[in-house]
């Protein structure tokens, strides 16, 4: 087994991903932040993959407070921060790796998605390295101002830096990233490495409905949160107007469709932007009826 990675999952009822993905990943170390409390699921994980430990909270703790407990919890040098809806190959892990020794101080280093005409996992502004190195160029290496989650960071280098546990979900990466960018981090993708990501499916489509109410709610109160932090309110509230004027004309057009869900999915927006605006704690969370 490597020693030098610890590669951390951050769950909430993705059971069947998280059989898909470990079975490929029996050579490093692997700790999963179960959110959706499975004592079960850990048993029979903990038991199939003997390289695998599953932590169960004491509630939902979302994706900040997942990934600081992980981070934590990981002896290792090396970190990977992943969602359960990718594929990576060994291979492609053991480069990443061989990268960060060489490069020894930096941030956040990351593959980059195999298809990258449907999304990608950084931010399009890329910033020329001063580097001239073959390794760099070997792996076609870029510093970038921001990086999505399933990437490796040095647990010395960001322990100081861990994620802000206000957020709940959404923003709390960008926050991260800018965190690190502010304190001189580099931020490195390779654009050798890739690998496959299942968009918004690291949840089992039975709860699909839960979902999308808890990302409406928590993507309008992160977002004024993350612009009122890092800038000031004011500049926050120009940020979230936009977002607030959208949520109530889909009221409004959803009522003359007689659309039930999609009246209450708008209400739940307009909850999340007044909730931040008026600072209250990011405390939304749908109940799950089994």
């Amino acid at each position: 087994m490597n020693n030098s990675l610890t590669i951390i999952f951050n769950a909430y009822f993705s059971k069947k991903n998280l059989y898909r993905v470990l079975k490929n990943l029996k050579k490093y170390k692997v700790i999963v932040i179960e959110n959706s409390l499975d004592t079960e699921l850990k048993i029979k994980l903990e038991k199939k993959y003997k390289n695998v430990k599953v932590v169960i909270p004491k509630e939902n703790l979302g994706v900040a407070k997942g990934y600081n407990l992980g981070i934590k919890l990981a002896k290792t040098k090396y970190i990977f921060l992943n969602n359960p809806d990718l594929e990576i190959t060994n291979q492609s892990i053991d480069k990443l790796i061989l990268c960060a020794q060489k490069i020894k101080k930096f941030g956040i280093i990351a593959p980059i998605y195999n298809n990258e005409k449907i999304h990608k996992n950084y931010s399009n502004h890329q910033i020329k390295l001063n580097s001239k190195s073959i390794f760099f160029k070997k792996y076609k290496i870029t510093s970038v101002n921001w990086i999505d989650f399933n990437y490796l960071v040095n647990k010395k280098e960001i322990n100081q830096n861990l994620f802000d546990e206000n957020y709940f979900l959404y923003f709390e990466n960008l926050d991260f990233c800018l965190n690190l960018k502010r304190k001189n981090k580099d931020l490195l993708v390779l654009k050798k490495i890739k690998f496959k990501h299942h968009h918004s499916k690291s949840t089992d489509i039975k709860y699909k409905n839960i979902v999308i109410l808890t990302r409406a709610w928590h993507y309008n109160w992160s977002k004024f949160y993350y612009y009122r932090k890092n800038f000031n309110y004011i500049y926050a509230l120009t940020k979230i107007l936009p977002n607030l004027t959208r949520a109530i004309k889909k009221i409004i057009i959803n009522i003359v469709k007689l659309n039930k869900f999609n009246i209450y999915l708008s209400v739940i927006e307009v909850y999340g932007i007044i909730s931040s605006i008026f600072c209250l704690k990011s405390f939304y969370r749908p109940k799950i009826k089994n």
